[in-house]
């Protein structure tokens, strides 16, 4: 059995179930949590540190200690990889090593500092080796990751967690509620993330993303209708063909702050037109952010193969920015 073969089997069972049970849906996303003090914050998730492991298994701490010693002699001869120091940043995690994860870290970080699969873990272990404190560094990693990937799971619920420990709920509550409606309808995951909302009185409605629905039964336009976007879509034939079965999401932005769509709409694939008017209706939440509010907005389409926003699903994106005319075409060809 090779060196990683021995970690990805001794994180199976040492990962707090917390955490796997949260992130299992998806898929390749690495599961970290910030482990917090005893005197945790109020109104901040707890963490489970249950862990299961089958019986006679090898001491997993043991195992990990000796992988640890390997890896540290791979360093020192300067025959390292990249992954050799995420994987030895993780051992040192699974010890509790959390300043020597720190180091290993940092000199992956020296390498590739755009992967999110430094920042990320990087971010959580300054978190731990600070108190918990998500505030400092660790705030910004998180706000590179999400630069990179706005939709990457753990930042987002990390800097909901950050937002809280600034006292800034509203803040806190975007990064949370985008966290939610990636999660599928009905799964543990939106569950979890929705009571949380709950708990700090931001409970996410549910009728966020609006279900298409054929024109007659459609509501009057708002009377202000100052700060509609009009869309017209350039659909290629090839492509008009692959639109059945997929979900269409037509949405607008701002250009430099939160990434989450200040207002979308949602529809099946083969009901899709070819212009689209997205109008303070289609806000995803008026009581915090309105379209009338940012200067500089980004208009996208965002066709996937999945009814929710996993970026996994995804077929094909086009973004532009928002002229003054509040018209912009976007070609959809994929």
């Amino acid at each position: 059995m090779t060196l990683i073969q021995r970690i990805i089997l001794a994180v199976l069972f040492i990962i707090p179930m917390f955490a796997i049970g949260f992130f299992i849906a998806q898929g390749d996303e690495e599961p970290f949590v910030v482990e917090t003090p005893s005197n945790q914050q109020a109104g901040l998730p707890k963490v489970s540190n249950t862990d299961t492991m089958p019986p006679n298994h090898p001491d997993p701490q043991t195992q990990v200690r000796a992988m640890i010693k390997e890896l540290e002699q791979k360093i020192a001869q300067n025959l390292h990889e990249f992954k050799d120091l995420l994987l030895l940043g993780r051992a040192y995690v699974m010890v509790k090593d959390y300043t020597s994860a720190v180091t290993a870290y940092e000199k992956a970080l020296a390498i590739e500092p755009k992967s999110i699969d430094v920042l990320l873990p990087l971010a959580d272990v300054l978190a731990v080796v600070d108190g918990g404190k998500l505030t400092g560094r660790s705030y910004d990693l998180l706000e590179q990751v999400l630069k990179i990937d706005p939709n990457v799971p753990m930042a987002l619920w990390l800097m909901g967690n950050a937002e809280m420990q600034l006292e800034r709920m509203d803040e806190a509550a975007e990064y949370w509620t985008q966290l939610y409606y990636i999660f599928p309808e009905g799964s543990e995951n939106r569950m979890q993330v929705g009571q949380q909302l709950e708990a700090i009185g931001k409970a996410p409605a549910e009728a966020a993303f609006q279900p298409f629905q054929p024109p007659a039964a459609k509501q009057a336009p708002p009377s202000n209708t100052d700060q509609a976007i009009h869309i017209t879509l350039d659909i290629a034939p090839e492509t008009q063909a692959k639109l059945k079965g997929t979900t269409v999401f037509i949405y607008a932005k701002s250009q430099t702050g939160m990434p989450m769509p200040i207002a979308a709409k949602k529809f099946p694939g083969d009901q899709l037109t070819s212009s689209i008017t997205i109008t303070e209706a289609d806000e995803l939440m008026p009581e915090r952010r309105k379209l009338k509010d940012v200067a500089q907005i980004k208009v996208g389409i965002k066709i996937s193969t999945q009814s929710d926003v996993d970026n996994k699903a995804e077929l094909f994106r086009a973004e532009q920015s928002l002229p003054d005319s509040r018209k912009v075409n976007l070609v959809v060809k994929f």
